[in-house]
């Protein structure tokens, strides 16, 4: 035999007529007797979504509405026993369940626990319960307000877990994790940032993120950091790094803008951020190949084509410009046999156009004691130097330093198989490694210009043997 649930509140309660709280749950009137039950206090019982339960001391449930019966999916009551509010308590929440049970107080205010429950249909569900001692039918009894709290419970562990996942993702991510409030304060940096920069996470995190941005770069990234946090929800951007040594480095990062959901205020810039050094490194060097392949395409032409009287000074404008130089030059150079001395002589020149003050001395004819005869001798070779100052040692770094010479290149040139003399470039600011896609453009312009000289010493020779003066 069974009672349906309404019988059994009908029974329990006479329709909860029989509900008899203490005198600080009863409805104060004059016109109402202390300890009677307003209409509408059972009607709050009856459709409140949270459950109510009135138990005695050892449990026994004495009176429970319609929602705490269904949380437990309990829809008819066994009548061979009396419900007790441990029935549906789960195993490892049942010590505390029962103290706290037996632990509430007339004169103490109402206990607030979260308990695990496994309903009627064997499925488990969280609960959230207010308990307080009362007197109910001249007896002391517990007043139970039950209310189901799966869902948050989910969602705490669902964003517990997503936390989680984002940390250890973060923390072993080769990409440097960030996340800053909207005046781009560092809330929280991964440990790449060790690796890549030299900081402890400890040192940036509750910084300002412009902070170790290359001062050229702040503005930029400070605007761009404005757009992101005015609409555009995702931006990708380069910009420069200082390491805590003191190098720069150029970074990439991705940021994204998280907004509360309601008032899409911005909460946070999400940001993952990579060195591209390389890369940047890379295309540089990518770009210079293809200015300098085009320049001596160029040269080239002036150089074959005949369309210019004398085309060497417009070949080493065009080849200087294309690799950056602040000098281009060609020296004839003669080697002494007898006693291995060499005589250089400069034959053209080309310095680039920078306003202020003097670009430094060139190797010329009035300074061809700072060329040293070693120099020549590994040109007539068919070895090219290549250097920069703050890589060079020895007597090579002491021509550089007294010529003022950051970086050089130079190649040698030969005219139908002897040594003739060498082409160069120069910089004057830069330490620059050549790379050797340059040194090879460069080296089949000297190429280049070696027969174009072995044609005008042909073309001398021819005059001379037909009585022909040449200049």
């Amino acid at each position: 035999m069974t009672i349906k649930l309404q019988d059994f509140i009908s029974r329990k309660t006479d329709n909860f007529d029989q509900m008899h709280p203490d005198r600080e749950l009863c409805y104060r009137s004059g016109d109402r007797e202390q300890g009677e039950v307003p209409a509408e206090y059972r009607h709050l019982a009856e459709f409140s979504q949270d459950g109510i339960i009135i138990a005695d001391l050892d449990g026994r449930v004495l009176i429970a509405n319609p929602s705490i019966l269904a949380m437990v999916e309990l829809g008819e009551i066994p009548s061979g026993r009396p419900l007790n509010v441990f029935d549906f308590i789960a195993p490892e929440s049942m010590a505390e369940a029962r103290r706290d049970f037996a632990g509430m107080r007339a004169d103490r205010k109402g206990i607030v626990r979260t308990y695990r429950i496994v309903s009627a249909g064997g499925n488990c569900r969280h609960m959230e319960v207010l308990g307080n001692r009362i007197t109910y039918q001249g007896r002391p009894a517990n007043i139970l307000s039950v209310r189901d709290i799966t869902g948050r419970k989910e969602m705490e562990f669902s964003l517990r877990r997503s936390e989680e996942r984002f940390r250890l993702l973060a923390e072993n991510s080769p990409d440097i994790i960030t996340s800053l409030s909207p005046d781009l304060t560092v809330d929280y940096i991964s440990p790449a940032v060790e690796t890549f920069l030299g900081y402890q996470p400890g040192d940036i995190i509750g910084c300002n993120a412009l902070e170790i941005i290359h001062p050229e770069d702040r503005a930029f990234v400070e605007a761009t950091a404005r757009d992101v946090a005015n609409g555009n929800e995702e931006v990708t951007l380069e910009y420069r790094v200082n390491l805590s040594d003191g190098r720069t480095v150029w970074f990439e990062t991705t940021s994204r803008a998280v907004r509360n959901e309601l008032t899409g205020e911005l909460i946070e810039l999400y940001n993952v951020s990579r060195d591209i050094t390389k890369r940047k490194s890379a295309e540089e060097i990518a770009h210079r190949r293809d200015r300098v392949l085009h320049g001596f395409a160029s040269a080239s032409g002036f150089l074959l084509t005949g369309r210019l009287k004398d085309p060497l000074p417009r070949v080493l404008s065009t080849i200087g410009e294309a690799m950056g130089a602040d000098v281009a030059y060609i020296y004839e150079d003669s080697l002494v046999a007898t006693d291995g001395s060499h005589t250089a002589v400069r034959r053209y020149r080309w310095e680039k156009d920078i306003p202020g003050p003097d670009t430094g001395r060139t190797i010329s004819s009035e300074s061809e004691g700072y060329f040293p005869v070693e120099w020549s001798h590994r040109l007539a070779s068919g070895v090219w130097i290549s250097g920069c100052m703050n890589l060079c040692s020895g007597s090579d770094r002491e021509v550089l330093e007294d010529l003022g010479i950051h970086s050089i290149l130079i190649v040698p040139i030969f005219v139908s198989g002897a040594y003739w003399g060498f082409t160069g470039v120069t910089d004057f600011s830069t330490n620059r490694v050549w790379e050797d896609t340059e040194i090879e453009i460069f080296m089949m312009l000297a190429a280049t210009l070696g027969l174009v000289f072995e044609k005008q010493v042909a073309g001398q020779e021819e005059k001379r043997g037909m009585g022909i003066r040449t200049g």
